[in-house]
């Protein structure tokens, strides 16, 4: 089973975006591919710009937060 739909970082980071947009986690997210920080994520607390490696780590502490002790659980999301 593949779990990403696209073959490059930079799309697959759109994707946990996307993802963690659907499930609420973060508020929006843009991406301006001509800033040195191109990607642009929106908490509560405000704006973060990050990079596409810091936005695939981003992406990867947001998702075991919110869904890593859902798994140890054994209750359905």
């Amino acid at each position: 089973m593949v779990m990403w739909a696209s073959d490059s970082r930079g799309a697959r980071v759109r994707e946990g975006l996307t993802l963690l947009l659907s499930q609420e986690v973060i508020d929006d997210f843009e991406i301006r591919h001509e800033d040195e920080l191109p990607y642009r994520v929106t908490l509560p607390a405000g704006v973060v710009s990050l990079d596409e490696h810091q936005a695939a780590h981003f992406v990867l502490g947001a998702v075991v937060a919110r869904f890593g002790p859902l798994s140890r659980d054994g209750r359905e999301v």
